[in-house]
């Protein structure tokens, strides 16, 4: 493993790659398509031209090739291998063709990094199924898609024994009983519900009464936004929307084993199937979007 490596595998805007390079990594960036990868090139010029940082313009598939890659036009994070992830919700989106690699062909060349993070939309299981008990990163954090319970379960097979699910809308870890922050996040969440329903009966006078003794529901709304964006401001770094945010020991949150992560996940996720309302979605089926971040032991 080499410490200072850090893998950004779905590197998009280069938004995480930045937040990399500032903590002092180095990074190797991957992405399928190429006018990110000019971008991100002008971008990061001076991190490339000090060795600090190099950019793959390479899809992760099955075989090495060339492949048919959906770019989608109004999401560049939705481009995919995947022409459903690409073109969800209708979205505008056309084909390219990209060269592809498998990843096992990436660490095989560049080494095994301290931190891998995998986001590319539909595909993040060939990064973890070609991982070896030999050859492990320290963390790994991957996307919560359908397939998440393989992957779960593949980590640990491989000897991964600590696990985390991080919302990516504030950053909170899912756990139970829940974390300060969360409690804090709630209570505001249901006084804006609650402001919510009073301003739709505001020309009602004990409404109104009530109202004015909870304070005004807009200005309330203004905090709760203002509460929300702090969320992705940690450590003099604000994590643009979208990005991945920390990773590791700098996540929020406690290390669950791998029966007390599946135990969790299968409580919030029945929530969600009931409708049940959370600050970690809200009532639209795409919300419930969060990231798991795995951990190994000093020694296996």
């Amino acid at each position: 493993m080499i410490n200072n490596l850090i893998y950004d595998v779905g590197m998009n805007n280069g938004d995480d790659t930045a937040y990399y390079l500032q903590c002092g990594f180095n990074v190797l960036a991957i992405e399928a398509n190429p006018v990110l990868c000019s971008q991100a090139a002008r971008r990061f010029h001076k991190e490339i031209e000090q060795n600090q940082l190099q950019i793959l313009n390479l899809g992760i598939a099955h075989i090495p090739g060339e492949l048919d890659f959906w770019i989608c036009e109004t999401h560049s994070e939705w481009s995919s291998l995947h022409r459903k992830s690409a073109s969800r919700g209708g979205e505008p989106h056309h084909k390219i063709t990209v060269q592809c690699q498998t990843f096992k062909w990436v660490l095989d060349n560049y080494g095994i990094p301290y931190y891998l993070k995998i986001d590319i939309e539909g595909s993040d299981y060939l990064c973890i199924e070609d991982l070896s008990s030999d050859r492990l990163p320290k963390y790994i954090s991957f996307e919560k898609g359908k397939k998440y319970p393989q992957l779960l379960e593949r980590c640990n097979e491989l000897g991964y024994n600590e696990y985390k699910c991080i919302s990516q809308l504030d950053f909170l870890p899912l756990q139970l009983p829940a974390t300060k922050e969360q409690r804090k996040l709630e209570f505001e969440y249901w006084k804006r519900l609650l402001f919510s329903k009073l301003n739709q009966g505001k020309d009602n006078f004990p409404v109104k009464a009530i109202g004015k003794i909870l304070g005004e529901s807009e200005k309330f709304s203004t905090k709760w936004k203002k509460e929300r964006k702090a969320r992705h401001q940690m450590e003099d770094w604000t994590f643009p929307v979208g990005s991945s945010g920390p990773f590791g020991e700098k996540t929020l949150g406690k290390w669950q084993s791998f029966t007390e992560i599946l135990s969790t996940m299968r409580y919030f996720d029945g929530l969600f199937q009931k409708g049940k309302r959370s600050v970690f979605w809200d009532r639209k089926k795409s919300s419930y979007w969060a990231d798991f971040h795995v951990k190994r032991p000093e020694k296996l």
